[in-house]
Protein backbone atom coordinates (compact mmCIF):
# COMPACT_ATOMS: atom_id res chain seq x y z
CA UNK A 1 0.00 0.00 0.00
CA UNK A 2 2.93 2.41 0.63
CA UNK A 3 4.06 2.35 -2.41
CA UNK A 4 1.03 2.00 -5.18
CA UNK A 5 0.13 5.40 -6.68
CA UNK A 6 -3.61 4.33 -8.33
CA UNK A 7 -3.81 7.91 -9.47
CA UNK A 8 -1.66 6.50 -12.48
CA UNK A 9 -4.05 4.40 -13.82
CA UNK A 10 -7.00 6.75 -13.77
CA UNK A 11 -8.35 7.41 -16.91
CA UNK A 12 -8.96 11.21 -18.20
CA UNK A 13 -11.99 12.76 -17.81
CA UNK A 14 -14.35 15.45 -17.00
CA UNK A 15 -13.88 15.32 -12.83
CA UNK A 16 -14.46 18.95 -11.58
CA UNK A 17 -18.22 20.38 -11.96
CA UNK A 18 -16.85 24.11 -11.07
CA UNK A 19 -18.79 26.50 -12.95
CA UNK A 20 -21.01 23.58 -14.08
CA UNK A 21 -22.84 24.01 -10.85
CA UNK A 22 -23.70 27.22 -10.80
CA UNK A 23 -27.02 26.67 -12.39
CA UNK A 24 -28.06 24.01 -10.45
CA UNK A 25 -26.99 25.90 -7.19
CA UNK A 26 -29.70 29.15 -8.20
CA UNK A 27 -32.42 27.15 -8.82
CA UNK A 28 -31.68 24.81 -6.10
CA UNK A 29 -31.76 28.13 -3.65
CA UNK A 30 -34.78 29.74 -5.20
CA UNK A 31 -36.42 26.18 -4.19
CA UNK A 32 -35.34 26.65 -1.00
CA UNK A 33 -35.80 30.03 -0.29
CA UNK A 34 -39.28 30.03 -2.01
CA UNK A 35 -40.17 27.08 -0.16
CA UNK A 36 -40.08 27.79 3.36
CA UNK A 37 -41.50 31.18 2.40
CA UNK A 38 -44.41 29.76 0.94
CA UNK A 39 -44.33 27.15 3.90
CA UNK A 40 -44.37 29.51 6.85
CA UNK A 41 -46.87 31.40 5.16
CA UNK A 42 -49.62 28.75 4.90
CA UNK A 43 -49.03 27.07 7.92
CA UNK A 44 -49.92 30.95 9.40
CA UNK A 45 -53.26 30.62 7.27
CA UNK A 46 -54.03 27.09 9.02
CA UNK A 47 -55.02 29.58 12.32
CA UNK A 48 -53.62 26.38 14.41
CA UNK A 49 -50.73 27.60 15.95
CA UNK A 50 -48.52 26.03 13.16
CA UNK A 51 -49.16 22.47 14.12
CA UNK A 52 -49.68 21.75 10.52
CA UNK A 53 -46.58 23.77 9.54
CA UNK A 54 -44.57 21.27 12.14
CA UNK A 55 -45.96 17.90 10.91
CA UNK A 56 -45.71 19.00 7.29
CA UNK A 57 -41.70 20.12 8.07
CA UNK A 58 -40.76 17.33 10.32
CA UNK A 59 -42.46 14.62 7.69
CA UNK A 60 -39.65 16.32 4.97
CA UNK A 61 -37.07 16.99 7.27
CA UNK A 62 -37.51 13.26 8.53
CA UNK A 63 -37.08 12.01 5.04
CA UNK A 64 -33.71 14.28 3.93
CA UNK A 65 -32.24 13.29 7.35
CA UNK A 66 -32.58 9.65 6.91
CA UNK A 67 -30.85 10.69 3.00
CA UNK A 68 -28.04 12.22 4.71
CA UNK A 69 -27.58 9.74 7.52
CA UNK A 70 -27.71 6.66 5.20
CA UNK A 71 -24.41 8.72 3.64
CA UNK A 72 -22.74 8.99 6.88
CA UNK A 73 -23.48 4.99 6.98
CA UNK A 74 -22.27 4.17 3.29
CA UNK A 75 -18.84 5.97 4.36
CA UNK A 76 -18.48 4.35 7.63
CA UNK A 77 -19.26 1.03 6.23
CA UNK A 78 -16.58 1.88 3.31
CA UNK A 79 -13.98 2.35 5.45
CA UNK A 80 -14.74 -0.14 8.20
CA UNK A 81 -15.03 -3.24 5.13
CA UNK A 82 -12.18 -1.28 3.34
CA UNK A 83 -14.44 -1.86 0.34
CA UNK A 84 -12.17 -1.09 -3.00
CA UNK A 85 -15.44 -1.56 -5.32
CA UNK A 86 -17.12 1.80 -3.39
CA UNK A 87 -13.76 4.09 -4.08
CA UNK A 88 -15.59 6.35 -7.14
CA UNK A 89 -18.89 6.45 -5.68
CA UNK A 90 -17.54 7.46 -2.06
CA UNK A 91 -17.57 11.19 -2.25
CA UNK A 92 -21.19 11.72 -3.04
CA UNK A 93 -21.86 9.45 0.27
CA UNK A 94 -18.84 12.27 1.60
CA UNK A 95 -21.01 15.30 0.40
CA UNK A 96 -23.98 13.72 2.12
CA UNK A 97 -22.55 12.72 5.64
CA UNK A 98 -20.90 16.20 5.36
CA UNK A 99 -24.33 17.82 5.40
CA UNK A 100 -24.97 17.19 9.01
CA UNK A 101 -24.63 20.68 9.85
CA UNK A 102 -27.61 22.03 7.75
CA UNK A 103 -29.34 19.52 9.33
CA UNK A 104 -28.80 21.27 12.62
CA UNK A 105 -29.87 24.35 11.47
CA UNK A 106 -32.56 23.13 10.14
CA UNK A 107 -33.65 21.54 12.66
CA UNK A 108 -35.28 24.56 14.45
CA UNK A 109 -38.44 24.15 13.79
CA UNK A 110 -38.75 20.90 15.78
CA UNK A 111 -36.85 22.86 18.51
CA UNK A 112 -39.58 25.82 18.29
CA UNK A 113 -42.08 23.24 18.41
CA UNK A 114 -41.16 21.81 21.85
CA UNK A 115 -40.64 25.27 23.18
CA UNK A 116 -43.95 26.42 22.23
CA UNK A 117 -45.62 22.70 23.44
CA UNK A 118 -43.53 23.77 26.73
CA UNK A 119 -45.43 27.24 27.02
CA UNK A 120 -49.05 26.57 26.41
CA UNK A 121 -49.58 23.07 25.10
CA UNK A 122 -50.82 24.32 21.64
CA UNK A 123 -49.32 23.69 17.90
CA UNK A 124 -46.55 21.28 18.92
CA UNK A 125 -45.48 18.18 17.66
CA UNK A 126 -44.94 16.07 20.37
CA UNK A 127 -47.81 16.21 23.40
CA UNK A 128 -44.95 15.42 25.64
CA UNK A 129 -43.93 18.92 25.33
CA UNK A 130 -46.23 20.00 27.75
CA UNK A 131 -46.03 19.23 31.61
CA UNK A 132 -49.57 18.75 32.21
CA UNK A 133 -49.46 15.89 29.54
CA UNK A 134 -46.22 14.40 31.08
CA UNK A 135 -47.78 14.10 34.36
CA UNK A 136 -50.16 11.14 33.26
CA UNK A 137 -46.56 8.96 31.77
CA UNK A 138 -44.61 6.18 33.94
CA UNK A 139 -41.95 8.05 36.05
CA UNK A 140 -39.11 6.83 33.33
CA UNK A 141 -41.16 8.12 30.43
CA UNK A 142 -41.91 10.67 31.94
CA UNK A 143 -37.85 11.76 33.04
CA UNK A 144 -36.76 10.84 29.20
CA UNK A 145 -39.26 12.93 27.23
CA UNK A 146 -38.50 15.93 29.02
CA UNK A 147 -37.76 19.10 27.03
CA UNK A 148 -35.01 19.87 28.52
CA UNK A 149 -33.37 16.47 28.13
CA UNK A 150 -34.86 15.32 24.65
CA UNK A 151 -33.07 18.72 23.66
CA UNK A 152 -29.90 17.61 24.85
CA UNK A 153 -29.77 14.39 23.44
CA UNK A 154 -30.88 15.76 20.10
CA UNK A 155 -27.69 18.42 20.22
CA UNK A 156 -25.37 15.55 20.91
CA UNK A 157 -26.53 13.56 17.91
CA UNK A 158 -26.31 16.51 15.75
CA UNK A 159 -22.47 17.13 17.30
CA UNK A 160 -21.38 13.57 16.83
CA UNK A 161 -22.58 13.21 13.57
CA UNK A 162 -21.16 16.60 12.22
CA UNK A 163 -18.21 15.73 13.66
CA UNK A 164 -17.95 12.65 12.07
CA UNK A 165 -19.18 13.84 8.71
CA UNK A 166 -17.33 16.74 8.36
CA UNK A 167 -14.11 14.73 9.80
CA UNK A 168 -14.03 12.19 6.82
CA UNK A 169 -15.13 14.37 4.41
CA UNK A 170 -12.57 16.57 4.60
CA UNK A 171 -9.75 13.73 5.29
CA UNK A 172 -10.82 12.30 2.22
CA UNK A 173 -10.61 15.37 0.00
CA UNK A 174 -7.14 16.74 1.99
CA UNK A 175 -5.98 13.56 0.55
CA UNK A 176 -6.96 14.38 -2.90
CA UNK A 177 -4.09 16.58 -2.66
CA UNK A 178 -1.32 15.30 -0.19
CA UNK A 179 -1.62 11.38 -1.81
CA UNK A 180 -0.86 10.29 2.03
CA UNK A 181 -1.95 6.44 1.87
CA UNK A 182 -1.84 6.72 5.95
CA UNK A 183 -5.27 9.14 5.93
CA UNK A 184 -6.93 6.07 4.54
CA UNK A 185 -5.31 4.05 7.26
CA UNK A 186 -6.34 6.50 9.95
CA UNK A 187 -10.07 6.56 8.21
CA UNK A 188 -10.21 2.75 8.63
CA UNK A 189 -8.96 2.63 12.23
CA UNK A 190 -11.38 4.91 13.01
CA UNK A 191 -14.73 3.40 11.46
CA UNK A 192 -14.82 1.00 13.97
CA UNK A 193 -15.73 3.23 16.72
CA UNK A 194 -17.60 5.32 14.69
CA UNK A 195 -20.30 2.95 13.71
CA UNK A 196 -21.32 2.19 17.23
CA UNK A 197 -21.65 5.77 17.93
CA UNK A 198 -23.77 5.55 14.73
CA UNK A 199 -25.79 3.37 15.55
CA UNK A 200 -26.50 4.78 18.71
CA UNK A 201 -27.46 7.91 17.63
CA UNK A 202 -29.56 7.05 14.59
CA UNK A 203 -31.40 4.91 17.18
CA UNK A 204 -32.13 7.56 19.70
CA UNK A 205 -32.93 10.18 16.97
CA UNK A 206 -35.38 7.94 15.34
CA UNK A 207 -37.18 7.40 18.68
CA UNK A 208 -36.97 11.29 20.18
CA UNK A 209 -37.95 13.06 16.46
CA UNK A 210 -40.58 9.97 15.33
CA UNK A 211 -41.47 7.00 17.15
CA UNK A 212 -42.45 10.06 20.57
CA UNK A 213 -44.88 11.08 18.39
CA UNK A 214 -47.45 8.77 19.88
CA UNK A 215 -45.57 8.75 24.02
CA UNK A 216 -47.99 5.91 24.63
CA UNK A 217 -46.41 3.56 21.79
CA UNK A 218 -42.76 1.81 21.79
CA UNK A 219 -41.15 -0.45 19.31
CA UNK A 220 -37.74 -1.92 20.15
CA UNK A 221 -37.38 -2.50 16.29
CA UNK A 222 -38.41 1.16 15.02
CA UNK A 223 -34.74 2.72 14.77
CA UNK A 224 -34.04 -0.14 12.45
CA UNK A 225 -36.67 0.22 10.37
CA UNK A 226 -36.25 3.77 10.05
CA UNK A 227 -32.57 2.63 9.38
CA UNK A 228 -34.00 0.51 6.54
CA UNK A 229 -35.64 3.41 4.74
CA UNK A 230 -32.97 5.37 5.58
CA UNK A 231 -30.41 3.20 3.51
CA UNK A 232 -32.59 2.44 0.79
CA UNK A 233 -32.99 6.32 0.16
CA UNK A 234 -29.16 6.98 0.46
CA UNK A 235 -28.58 3.99 -2.04
CA UNK A 236 -31.53 5.58 -4.62
CA UNK A 237 -30.15 8.83 -4.09
CA UNK A 238 -26.11 8.21 -5.29
CA UNK A 239 -27.74 6.36 -8.26
CA UNK A 240 -29.89 9.54 -9.46
CA UNK A 241 -26.93 11.92 -8.65
CA UNK A 242 -24.73 9.71 -10.83
CA UNK A 243 -26.86 9.09 -13.45
CA UNK A 244 -27.67 13.10 -13.75
CA UNK A 245 -23.65 13.49 -13.16
CA UNK A 246 -22.99 10.99 -16.50
CA UNK A 247 -26.12 12.92 -18.29
CA UNK A 248 -23.58 16.15 -18.21
CA UNK A 249 -20.39 14.40 -19.36
CA UNK A 250 -18.82 13.53 -15.40
CA UNK A 251 -17.71 9.94 -14.27
CA UNK A 252 -18.38 8.65 -17.32
CA UNK A 253 -15.57 6.07 -17.14
CA UNK A 254 -15.09 6.38 -13.57
CA UNK A 255 -18.64 4.91 -13.10
CA UNK A 256 -19.51 2.08 -15.00
CA UNK A 257 -22.12 -0.79 -15.62
CA UNK A 258 -20.15 -2.85 -12.76
CA UNK A 259 -20.09 -0.58 -10.45
CA UNK A 260 -24.37 -0.02 -11.12
CA UNK A 261 -24.64 -3.33 -10.77
CA UNK A 262 -23.62 -3.36 -6.91
CA UNK A 263 -25.51 -0.44 -6.07
CA UNK A 264 -28.63 -2.24 -7.73
CA UNK A 265 -27.58 -5.32 -5.51
CA UNK A 266 -27.55 -3.08 -2.43
CA UNK A 267 -30.97 -1.26 -3.28
CA UNK A 268 -32.27 -5.10 -4.24
CA UNK A 269 -30.73 -6.55 -0.56
CA UNK A 270 -32.24 -3.22 1.67
CA UNK A 271 -35.68 -3.53 -0.23
CA UNK A 272 -35.83 -7.02 1.52
CA UNK A 273 -34.34 -6.14 4.32
CA UNK A 274 -37.00 -3.16 4.89
CA UNK A 275 -39.75 -5.98 4.08
CA UNK A 276 -38.52 -8.35 6.57
CA UNK A 277 -37.99 -5.33 9.62
CA UNK A 278 -41.76 -3.68 8.66
CA UNK A 279 -43.13 -7.58 8.95
CA UNK A 280 -41.40 -8.49 12.24
CA UNK A 281 -42.12 -4.90 13.78
CA UNK A 282 -46.20 -5.36 12.48
CA UNK A 283 -46.07 -9.45 13.23
CA UNK A 284 -45.18 -9.13 17.12
CA UNK A 285 -47.89 -6.51 18.22
CA UNK A 286 -50.15 -8.96 15.80
CA UNK A 287 -50.10 -11.22 17.95
CA UNK A 288 -49.66 -9.89 21.50
CA UNK A 289 -52.90 -8.48 19.89
CA UNK A 290 -52.84 -5.73 22.98
CA UNK A 291 -55.48 -2.58 22.12
CA UNK A 292 -52.70 -0.14 23.96
CA UNK A 293 -50.38 -1.31 21.24
CA UNK A 294 -52.16 -2.12 18.33
CA UNK A 295 -53.59 1.76 18.57
CA UNK A 296 -50.35 3.08 16.53
CA UNK A 297 -51.06 0.79 13.63
CA UNK A 298 -54.68 0.75 14.22
CA UNK A 299 -54.05 4.81 13.08
CA UNK A 300 -52.24 4.18 10.22
CA UNK A 301 -54.29 1.87 8.55
CA UNK A 302 -54.41 -1.72 9.74
CA UNK A 303 -57.57 -2.92 10.08
CA UNK A 304 -59.61 -5.80 8.60
CA UNK A 305 -61.28 -4.07 5.88
CA UNK A 306 -60.81 -0.96 3.48
CA UNK A 307 -63.60 1.59 4.28
CA UNK A 308 -63.62 5.58 3.83
CA UNK A 309 -63.07 6.02 8.12
CA UNK A 310 -59.14 4.73 7.83
CA UNK A 311 -57.81 6.31 4.21
CA UNK A 312 -54.52 5.32 6.00
CA UNK A 313 -55.56 1.96 4.73
CA UNK A 314 -54.77 2.29 1.20
CA UNK A 315 -51.58 4.04 2.24
CA UNK A 316 -50.42 1.15 4.18
CA UNK A 317 -51.43 -0.64 0.42
CA UNK A 318 -49.32 0.99 -1.38
CA UNK A 319 -46.17 0.79 0.85
CA UNK A 320 -46.80 -3.03 0.90
CA UNK A 321 -47.34 -2.68 -2.88
CA UNK A 322 -44.68 -0.16 -3.75
CA UNK A 323 -41.82 -0.71 -1.00
CA UNK A 324 -42.15 -4.10 -1.35
CA UNK A 325 -43.76 -6.44 -3.45
CA UNK A 326 -43.52 -4.93 -6.85
CA UNK A 327 -39.74 -3.66 -6.18
CA UNK A 328 -38.45 -6.94 -5.19
CA UNK A 329 -38.75 -9.04 -8.24
CA UNK A 330 -38.24 -5.92 -10.19
CA UNK A 331 -34.55 -5.26 -8.41
CA UNK A 332 -33.87 -8.97 -8.60
CA UNK A 333 -32.91 -9.32 -12.21
CA UNK A 334 -28.69 -9.09 -13.02
CA UNK A 335 -29.94 -7.66 -16.32
CA UNK A 336 -31.95 -4.56 -14.73
CA UNK A 337 -28.96 -3.97 -12.11
CA UNK A 338 -26.73 -3.73 -15.41
CA UNK A 339 -29.09 -0.96 -16.86
CA UNK A 340 -28.41 2.05 -15.25
CA UNK A 341 -31.16 3.97 -16.67
CA UNK A 342 -33.90 1.49 -15.41
CA UNK A 343 -31.86 1.10 -12.46
CA UNK A 344 -32.52 5.03 -12.27
CA UNK A 345 -36.03 4.56 -12.81
CA UNK A 346 -36.31 2.03 -9.75
CA UNK A 347 -34.15 4.37 -7.67
CA UNK A 348 -36.39 7.20 -8.39
CA UNK A 349 -39.53 4.89 -7.59
CA UNK A 350 -37.72 4.13 -3.92
CA UNK A 351 -37.20 7.40 -2.99
CA UNK A 352 -41.25 8.48 -3.74
CA UNK A 353 -41.97 5.14 -1.61
CA UNK A 354 -39.36 6.22 1.01
CA UNK A 355 -41.10 9.93 1.44
CA UNK A 356 -44.53 7.54 1.66
CA UNK A 357 -43.29 5.53 4.25
CA UNK A 358 -41.86 8.63 6.50
CA UNK A 359 -45.48 10.49 5.59
CA UNK A 360 -47.38 7.08 6.73
CA UNK A 361 -44.92 7.21 10.01
CA UNK A 362 -45.77 10.92 10.84
CA UNK A 363 -48.77 12.33 9.62
CA UNK A 364 -51.42 9.97 11.43
CA UNK A 365 -51.22 11.59 14.87
CA UNK A 366 -52.13 14.88 13.52
CA UNK A 367 -55.62 14.12 13.22
CA UNK A 368 -55.47 11.04 14.78
CA UNK A 369 -58.60 9.90 13.13
CA UNK A 370 -57.71 7.96 10.05
CA UNK A 371 -58.11 11.11 8.17
CA UNK A 372 -55.39 11.63 5.22
CA UNK A 373 -54.48 15.02 4.35
CA UNK A 374 -51.53 16.21 1.96
CA UNK A 375 -51.20 20.10 0.42
CA UNK A 376 -49.27 22.89 -1.02
CA UNK A 377 -47.95 22.74 2.77
CA UNK A 378 -45.79 19.83 2.09
CA UNK A 379 -44.76 20.88 -1.57
CA UNK A 380 -43.16 23.79 0.01
CA UNK A 381 -41.62 22.16 3.02
CA UNK A 382 -40.22 19.67 0.51
CA UNK A 383 -39.01 22.31 -1.32
CA UNK A 384 -37.69 24.22 1.32
CA UNK A 385 -35.43 21.61 3.16
CA UNK A 386 -34.10 19.75 -0.35
CA UNK A 387 -33.54 23.04 -1.64
CA UNK A 388 -31.16 24.34 0.98
CA UNK A 389 -29.85 21.12 1.41
CA UNK A 390 -28.74 20.83 -2.30
CA UNK A 391 -27.40 24.30 -2.00
CA UNK A 392 -25.10 22.74 0.83
CA UNK A 393 -24.18 19.70 -1.01
CA UNK A 394 -23.50 21.75 -4.56
CA UNK A 395 -21.20 24.06 -2.08
CA UNK A 396 -18.87 21.56 -2.07
CA UNK A 397 -19.56 19.45 -5.52
CA UNK A 398 -18.29 22.73 -7.35
CA UNK A 399 -14.90 22.54 -5.44
CA UNK A 400 -13.99 19.17 -4.95
CA UNK A 401 -13.18 16.45 -7.28
CA UNK A 402 -16.25 14.17 -8.07
CA UNK A 403 -14.20 11.00 -6.85
CA UNK A 404 -11.14 10.34 -4.29
CA UNK A 405 -7.99 10.72 -6.43
CA UNK A 406 -5.49 9.04 -4.25
CA UNK A 407 -7.22 6.58 -2.51
CA UNK A 408 -4.98 3.41 -2.10
CA UNK A 409 -7.75 1.30 -3.64
CA UNK A 410 -8.70 3.75 -6.54
CA UNK A 411 -7.04 0.92 -9.07
CA UNK A 412 -9.56 -1.92 -7.47
CA UNK A 413 -12.77 0.99 -8.36
CA UNK A 414 -11.00 1.23 -11.89
CA UNK A 415 -10.87 -2.06 -12.51
CA UNK A 416 -14.09 -3.48 -10.83
CA UNK A 417 -15.77 -6.54 -12.60
CA UNK A 418 -18.29 -8.94 -11.61
CA UNK A 419 -18.13 -12.30 -12.83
Amino acid sequence: MSTHNPSSSAPAERLNLREHAWPFYIAAMVCGVAGMIAAIALGAMQNDSFKRFFFAYLTSYAFFLAITLGGLFLVILQHLTRAGWAVNLRRIAEWLAGSMPIMAVLAAPIVVSILLGQLNGHGSLYKWSNAAEREHYPDFRKLWLTPAFFLARMAFCFIVWSMLGLWYWKTSTRQDVTGDYRLSEKMQAFAAPAMVLFGLTFTSAAFDFLMSLDAEWASTIFGVYYFAGAALASFSTIIVTVLLLQARGFLRKSVTVEHFHDLGKFLFGFTFFWGYIGFSQFMLYWYANMPEETEWFRRRGATTALHAANTWSYVILALLFGHFLLPFPGLMSRHVKRHPRVLGAWAVWMLAFCWLDVFWMIRPEYYGDGRFDIGLIDLACFLGIGGILVVWVLRKAAHDSLRPLQDPRLEASMTLEIM
